[in-house]
């Protein structure tokens, strides 16, 4: 810029695998506000304290990256290597020091050109894809499926913002047919939003099963409300609600275990205040997701009505045709799996049956 200022901090470091001299970059705290939020974690409106930097993308430059080996990770993992639990980084590296020929071209394809003072949505899209591959490298029973999960997401939302306003520059018309060579390569890599949201949700539905951070309820329970919103974004509504309904079941049984609890250390004298507040919050919290979970699920039925209410009324017409009564007619509906609330809808309430008593 002309009078010099950035919103950037550089930073010179070894690599952590090849120990090469890496010079990256993160963007000063506070720069920036988070003004708008989507449903799936999704910032799509920033704004900068200073209007002078709005030229700047803050997600291109979540990955840092080493212009020598071409390793590529978020900040945190590139600095701080192996501190996570059950951290994967020690295998990672042993496989990445010896890449047979095609796994190296495919890192030279999406690492060569990477260059931060020219920082566009192709390159920090290559950088994203890096770093997906990267971490696929290590046998599926190892991998860091949370953090595979995370980086598909993020990939996703940066199609999502190219495509959304109908790629203005021709960047993601250009680099479609940049995919149609890497896929050759690399048959599984992402190549729209709607894979990377679907492949997002897969390694998160394996990180809810696994992952130490999801061994606590209020966690993995944001986590399953995630895994439905992803899913909506992908268009597959009944993969969304049946991660809502993991998400009312387990609210259930852990409010039940609550109380349970709560019951037996104030019989042996152990509820203290402090202990009965700290439950009390957690159960808080799960509450406030189990609300939320009940919320989206009544929007997921609104849209499967939508969807089904024309075949349902086809289906309809041609059984009142047959002759078939409209109780006889509700159970089939039934039968084809079709919203309870769409039957009420197309045939009423349902008629309640007569009892003969004995007298």
């Amino acid at each position: 810029m002309s009078n010099g200022k950035s919103p950037f901090v550089k930073k010179t470091v070894a690599c952590p695998v090849c120990g090469s001299q890496a010079e990256n970059r993160f963007i000063m705290p506070k720069s920036y506000l988070e003004k708008t939020v989507e449903s799936d974690r999704h910032v799509s409106a920033y704004k900068w304290m200073d209007e002078e930097f709005n030229k700047y993308h803050p997600p291109f430059y979540h990955f840092w990256h080493c212009h020598a080996c071409k390793y590529t990770a978020s900040q945190r993992d590139f600095l701080k290597p192996g501190e996570d639990v059950n951290s994967n980084f020690n295998a990672l590296k042993k496989i990445y020091l010896q890449l047979k020929p095609t796994q190296k071209q495919i890192t030279q394809l999406l690492g060569s050109e990477v260059n931060y003072d020219q920082m566009n949505f192709k390159i920090a899209l290559n950088l994203h894809l890096l770093a997906i591959y990267i971490q696929e490298l290590v046998t599926v029973d190892i991998r860091d499926t949370n953090k595979i999960a995370s980086y598909c997401l993020r990939t996703g939302w940066l199609i999502r913002e190219q495509t959304g306003k109908e790629d203005p520059d021709g960047l993601w018309a250009e680099y479609k047919n940049f995919l149609a060579k890497l896929v050759k390569l690399w048959p599984e890599v992402p190549s729209s939003e709607t894979e990377c949201m679907l492949k997002a949700a897969k390694y998160f539905e394996e990180a809810y099963q696994s992952h130490p951070r999801y061994s606590d309820i209020v966690q993995a329970t944001d986590l399953m409300i995630l895994i439905a919103e992803i899913y909506l974004r992908a268009g597959d509504v009944n993969l969304a609600m049946k991660s809502l309904t993991n998400v009312m079941q387990a609210g259930q049984k852990f409010r039940a275990a609550q109380s349970e609890l709560m019951r037996k250390e104030k019989e042996a004298g152990k509820l203290t205040m402090t202990r009965k507040a700290q439950i009390d919050a957690q159960g808080s919290r799960i509450n406030v997701l189990m609300e939320k979970a009940g919320d989206m699920r009544q929007e997921i039925i609104k849209i499967r009505i939508t969807q089904q209410e024309p075949k349902a009324k086809a289906v309809v017409a041609k059984l009142e045709q047959s002759g078939m009564d409209p109780e006889a007619i509700r159970e089939k509906l039934k039968e084809l799996n079709f919203e309870p609330a769409l039957i009420i809808k197309l045939l009423g309430e349902p008629k309640k049956k007569k009892f003969l008593g004995l007298f």
